[in-house]
């Protein structure tokens, strides 16, 4: 783009909602990366994903190498350490992009095309973290049309390219609570089948919407207090404790002070993220009196969708199932079922508790999570171990199998 268009386009920006704001680059190409020549080796610095920051150093046979190579620890010493500073400053900015997009989801917010493409898909660092989001664009009939960035085409949730936008096509984030439930499971699958790494939960994310009498989200569990008081949406919203224990009020500044709006006229994307936050809350406080095999939160709910897309692709797919809040897992020698809440063990019969703790090691080759979750991967660790519990060789763990089978 010339410059003398470019000028416009920055002053019309400016008139067109709030600037965004200034993201460092690093000096990355629109790809996320940079590459030096130390030494004979070439040091290489890319974003590989959302999540990811690299720096490798390849040698004149090609092979990039993890650690800095011996011949550059000492003559190189200054050229080395300034990579590795400039490492630690792009996860930085990358981890604090993906904050500040996320929090976004809350907030009404829509760009002109061309001001997106230029702040968001295009830019080296926040590039990544756009790459793995799913966006609405508005067509010219006035549709709002869901699609992800592709190489340099948006694509639809059934693989089709999007018509080319004009420059002042309105682009906004696409939310979970704003779409229809088909909809939903449709991109839940495109992330899955395609293993696209979001930068935070979207696809999967928890959503809450108003109860069908108008009355305001009720907590499944735990009570809220005077401290959750939490600002939202760019400070236009506030979410705290409601007229019950463990009921979310919204408020909005009027006048100088905040007052309380009825759930109903509450945009979906700010109440979904408002009740969600509240939720949050009560995860993060004590939970002493917590039924560890009770009604299992929206997290929960999430992790069974998960597990039902990714277990057919496992080796223990046809000794495990999802049924309501539990991962029923079929060993040698009893039945197991794992709470997808606290991650809790059942065997059957006798629905005794199981004491175990799961292999720390890396995910299983191959297998795919769309969402980054501790307690996911701690369930499916213990999935795959209760899979073939006749293996197992701690003689506490089996105590406790062989008592009642």
């Amino acid at each position: 783009m010339s410059d003398d268009l470019q000028a416009p386009l920055d002053a019309l920006d400016l008139l067109d909602g709030p600037a965004e704001p200034s993201v460092p680059a690093h000096g990355l190409g629109r790809d996320g990366s940079l590459a030096r020549d130390i030494g004979g080796y070439q040091a290489v610095l890319a974003i590989a994903d959302p999540l990811t920051v690299r720096l490798a150093f390849i040698g004149a046979d090609g092979r990039p190498l993890p650690t800095v190579p011996g011949a550059l620890r000492v003559p190189f010493a200054a050229q080395v350490k300034e990579m590795k500073a400039l490492l630690k400053e792009v996860r930085a900015t990358l981890a604090a992009e993906r904050e500040r997009v996320e929090a976004l989801l809350a907030v009404e917010r829509t760009w002109p095309y061309g001001r997106w493409c230029r702040h968001y898909r295009d830019h080296p660092v926040t590039g990544a973290v756009a790459a793995g989001l799913i966006w609405e664009f508005q067509t010219p009939d006035g549709h709002w049309h869901a699609a992800t960035p592709g190489e340099d085409v948006l694509v639809t949730v059934d693989g089709r390219a999007l018509p080319v936008l004009p420059p002042g096509a309105r682009v906004r984030l696409w939310h979970p609570a704003r779409a229809f439930p088909g909809a939903v499971r449709a991109w839940r699958g495109f992330v899955t089948g395609n293993r696209m790494t979001q930068s935070f939960r979207q696809a999967f994310r928890e959503t809450y919407r108003p109860g069908p009498s108008g009355a305001g989200a009720v907590l499944r569990r735990g009570r809220l207090d005077g401290r959750l008081r939490r600002v939202l949406a760019g400070g236009e919203w506030r979410v705290g404790r409601g007229g019950g224990p463990a009921e979310v009020a919204f408020e909005r500044p009027a006048a100088g002070r905040w007052r309380e709006v009825p759930p109903h006229d509450v945009p979906p994307p700010v109440f979904s993220e408002g009740v969600r936050e509240a939720d949050l809350f009560l995860r993060a406080a004590p939970a002493a009196e917590e039924d560890p095999f009770g009604e299992p939160s929206a997290s929960a709910e999430i992790r069974g969708d998960v597990l039902r897309r990714v277990l057919p692709g496992t080796k223990i797919a046809d000794r495990c199932t999802v049924e309501g809040p539990f991962l029923v897992v079929r060993g040698g020698l009893r039945t197991y079922r794992v709470h997808l809440g606290s991650g809790g063990v059942l065997m059957e019969p006798g629905n005794d508790r199981l004491l175990v703790e799961p292999a720390r090691r890396a995910r299983h080759k191959g297998l795919f999570l769309p969402v980054e979750d501790e307690r996911l991967t701690r369930i499916l660790g213990t999935a795959f171990l209760l899979a073939a519990d006749q293996r197992i060789t701690d003689e506490s763990v089996l105590r406790q199998i062989k008592r009642g089978a």
